[in-house]
């Protein structure tokens, strides 16, 4: 608790710093009282830093933990509060220095409004000093202080991966973690012996019992002592559940505690020189109950798990105990879930600017919400739901036992036996989201009666009555009474909560839309929303609800906007321009009209995500914003449709975003686009991470794009994604030194020279075909080898019907091959067959040394499939998988099918496949 209270303090030092800066430029009252806070939190964040030191030494008692509390909160306050004066205030301002009381006075008669902005933040401050002088008093008062800490204390960790660590070698230890888990199952004896063995692995390395380079190397990196070993199957023993006990729940919760134990003890660093491991070993051991049972079973497991949690960075902290607003999620998308992190400033970059431009300054909020992620998935805190077919992780879950050990703490850590208020405040919003999500399945799934159905009419023609009238009578009103758009916007309330009310009483029900409404009306004037995600959301296709959640006022400082996946129907660009803050507006999967975006003018944007993505490319995009070349912070553009045939949006406005790192556009198809392109691609070639070109459907000309020149020598693009008849391959796509994934749909190419080309790129580590990617029928590699090659995917094409290796050592990293079947009719006639007349569609598998698994998605016939695969002896030694999904059915796994070293080609019969009618 103590260091995110500190972190707290010094993200309102940081700020304060700034605002102070230059005195000269502060007016009103508020100079005085932002130095005299400024200066209190610097002694305050002295005496933090010396808890966060004997955080591992001394439990905090109730005192310190209460005035712990305390300094957080007012820290976010005035954070707030200075952030206000920053922002609203000083940019108005334009005085001379020196001349307090003139400056004021012209202030109140050129920006009355800032002024009275001025005079309300003036106030706050005042009532914030006095209460950060308070809190100061109270900590003398009551003799809040730390003990001296024992002779011999060594200072905290804080836990980073080793410099050393690759990440190979981490995946090749949570694998085999993950291996021992699987086979022996929670709350057996056979999973303590598994996990002796797992321990004791790193002494038979010498002997070379393991097979895996990378898993050797992470055995030996664990290199922990018999007497360490020794201590962590004990405590892992007095975490067991009892073997008859038959407590699901106490298996999986086991579980759980086994994984993030050992990779935390993985991650552990300096061990290998001193006896500090050895040390909290013994102190957790001692911490633990001896005696058995089911209680005692479950406090040890806690121990463990708050063991593994204080060896967590204060960022990772701060960023596991906000997912706790989505424990309920049966998704949670890492993008997503990064960006929200960024907007609610929960990660930053740690260092001096002064720092090398390699070293941890140099990255941006996101990358480091990324390290973040991936450090709480190895670690156990959070699980992989969902991949992508490169490998990575699309989304994550948090388990039951996880979430329920993170309630618990989160609260003991916040002196509260309820959740924070602003995690409380973004649950609730979840809630209604879900709430509404829940009533529009009902409402799908049951039939209307036509009593029902009349009465929605009747109430949708009385609440755009309501609205009309609201709007006049508040218009009179405030003619008559002097009021402004604040009253009209009361009145206009007023008038809709009491029809919400009278519907209320007629049906019984309350649209959650309208509740959260209220909810957001109904928040303090001090509090500062950040992010408002209505992913998933329905009743919004109404512009009165988007229209209010932006004009309620509350929304002022809003940095993360997501409507995903939701049903409005209309973006109100005026409105939304009205968020100077937003950093991330999600638009994905909406029904908005094409036009609306055109008008968009937000100078802080970052993440601007839009387009409705189907099986063959992103159908439905949005124009590009017109003002694009202003909004400079710009790092996500994706996905826009550039209107003009010769491309000078992009020129005009794209080419000076010096910060973007992924860019999607639909653009047409002709020579000039491709000028326009290559002159963005030299313009960004420092910055640009990720490039998808999509042509417009329906058009007759290719794209040109086998004439552009090479880029800069500094180009670190590393995704390139080509949708629509092109002319062929860039050729500087041999010397792009960090391209790994590329993506090829409809481009119709000749195949022998795109793989020749693809062969000459350096670090190609995914290939995504989809259609018709290339003229030819069969996909055959040979001549040239894809040295680094290590996923390929062939993603709903009809038009390639076989996979040929002719050649050994063509592509020697491949693991995984994924191919979405299509096209039967054509495969029956064109492919070979076997002996048993089954179709043979890839050939030459012996060629892959490193080869693990190839999945075939497709709409099989299940009884047929399985009873075919049951028929196939098992392999004494498996060489690799067989996997086989449903592509109708969200690639649910039907059959997995081990192979031996023997079944060098893949034949797959006729009948187990639908053909289409």
């Amino acid at each position: 608790m103590a260091a995110q209270t500190q972190g707290a303090v010094d993200a309102l030092l940081s700020l304060l710093s700034t605002a102070v800066k230059d005195e000269t430029r502060l007016i009103g009252g508020v100079p005085g009282d932002m130095q005299f806070i400024k200066e209190e939190m610097d002694s305050m964040n002295g005496f933090l830093m010396h808890l966060t030191k004997m955080e591992g030494v001394h439990s905090h008692d109730d005192q310190i933990r209460a005035w712990m509390k305390q300094v957080r909160e007012i820290a976010y306050m005035s954070e707030d509060c200075v952030e206000r004066y920053v922002h609203e205030i000083l940019p108005h301002y334009a005085g001379s220095p020196g001349f307090l009381w003139i400056n004021v006075i012209t202030l109140f008669l050129c920006h009355p409004k800032t002024y009275c902005k001025l005079h309300k933040v003036g106030k706050q401050m005042a009532e914030l000093k006095l209460r950060v002088r308070e809190v100061g008093e109270r900590r003398k008062r009551y003799d809040v202080s730390v003990p001296a800490p024992p002779p011999g204390h060594q200072q905290p960790l804080l836990l980073e991966a080793a410099a050393g660590q690759q990440e190979e070698e981490r995946k090749a230890f949570r694998d085999a973690v993950e291996q021992a888990l699987e086979e022996y199952g929670g709350g057996t004896t056979l999973l303590a012996r598994a996990i002796s063995l797992l321990l004791m692995l790193p002494a038979a390395i010498a002997g070379g019992g393991l097979a895996a380079p990378s898993l050797r190397t992470a055995m030996a990196n664990l290199r922990l002592r018999p007497s360490e070993a020794a201590t962590v199957i004990g405590i892992l023993e007095r975490c067991r559940p009892a073997p008859a006990a038959g407590d699901e729940a106490a298996k999986k919760a086991f579980c759980c505690c086994t994984r993030m134990f050992l990779c935390a003890l993985f991650v552990y660093p300096h061990h290998r020189t001193n006896d500090r491991l050895k040390q909290d070993l013994k102190k957790l051991m001692d911490e633990q109950q001896d005696e058995g049972g089911a209680e005692a079973g479950a406090a040890n497991r806690k121990r463990v798990m708050t063991f593994c949690y204080s060896l967590l960075s204060t960022q990772q902290k701060s960023c596991l105990q906000y997912l706790i607003a989505f424990r309920y999620e049966t998704e949670i998308s890492r993008t997503s879930m990064v960006r929200r992190w960024a907007a609610e400033g929960l990660v930053a970059v740690l260092g001096s600017k002064l720092a090398e431009p390699s070293s941890a300054w140099s990255r941006t909020p996101e990358e480091e919400g990324e390290r973040c992620f991936s450090e709480l998935l190895f670690r156990g805190f959070i699980k992989d739901q969902r991949y992508s077919d490169a490998g990575s992780v699309k989304s994550c879950v948090m388990e039951p036992p996880i979430r329920d050990f993170l309630v618990d703490i989160t609260g003991s850590e916040n002196f509260l036996a309820e959740l924070p208020a602003h995690l409380q405040r973004q649950i609730q919003i979840r809630d209604l989201v879900q709430k509404r999500r829940q009533l529009w399945l009902q409402e799908q799934q049951q039939p209307q009666s036509p009593v029902m159905a009349c009465r929605l009419i009747v109430w949708g023609w009385r609440r755009s009555i309501v609205r009309r009238c609201s709007r006049h009578s508040c218009c009179c009103c405030c003619c008559c009474v002097g009021g402004g758009a604040s009253s009209r916007r009361r009145r206009r309330r007023t008038l809709l909560a009491e029809h919400a009310a009278d519907d209320d009483d007629s049906t019984n029900k309350k649209d959650p839309m309208d509740k959260l409404l209220a909810f957001l009306d109904s928040l303090p004037e001090m509090y500062r929303l950040n992010v408002l995600d209505l992913g998933g959301c329905t009743g919004l296709k109404d512009r009165y609800y988007l229209r209010e959640f932006i004009a309620g006022g509350k929304l002022g400082w809003l940095k993360y906007l997501s409507l995903r996946n939701t049903d409005v129907a209309h973006l109100p660009a005026q409105r939304i321009n009205k968020l100077p803050m937003l950093e991330t507006l999600d638009i994905r999967d909406t029904n908005i009209p094409h036009s609306d975006t055109r008008a968009i003018r937000l100078p802080r944007l970052k993440h601007l995500v839009a387009g409705r993505k189907a099986p063959g490319g992103v159908v439905a995009v949005p124009v590009i914003p017109y003002k694009t070349g202003s909004m400079r912070s710009m790092e996500t553009l994706s996905h826009v449709h550039v209107s003009s045939k010769d491309g000078a949006e992009l020129v005009e406005g794209v080419a000076r975003l010096k910060r973007l790192r992924k860019l999607g556009v639909v653009v047409h198809g002709n020579q000039d686009t491709a000028a326009s392109l290559a002159r963005v691609l030299d313009a960004l070639a420092a910055c640009l991470r990720s490039l998808s070109v999509q042509t417009t459907q329906g058009g007759t000309g290719a794209l040109d794009i086998s004439s552009m020149l090479a880029p800069d020598s500094s180009l670190v693009l590393e995704n390139l994604d080509i949708t629509g008849k092109t002319s062929g391959l860039p050729p500087w796509v041999s010397t792009a030194q960090k391209l790994a994934n590329v993506t090829l749909r409809d481009t119709q190419i000749s195949g022998v020279e795109a793989l020749r080309r693809l062969a000459t790129v350096p670090n190609l580590r995914c290939l995504k075909l989809g259609r018709e990617a290339f003229t030819e029928q069969a996909l055959v590699f040979k001549d040239v080898p894809f040295r680094t090659l290590k996923f390929l995917v062939v993603d709903g094409s009809h038009a390639i019907t076989s996979i040929d290796f002719a050649a050994r050592d063509v592509a020697p990293a491949l693991e995984k091959i994924v191919w979405t079947i299509g096209g039967i009719s054509q495969m029956m006639r064109t492919n070979k067959r076997n002996a048993d007349g089954d179709l043979q569609l890839i050939t030459g598998i012996g060629r892959l040394p490193s080869l693990k698994l190839i999945e075939l998605r497709g709409d099989f016939k299940l009884t047929t499939l399985l009873d075919w695969a049951d028929a196939i002896p098992a392999p004494k030694l498996v060489r690799y998988h067989c996997r086989f999904t449903s592509s109708s059915d969200a690639n649910k796994l039907i059959k997995d099918l081990p192979k031996a070293a023997t079944d060098t080609t893949l034949s797959l019969p006729v009948r187990v496949i639908n053909t289409p009618q």
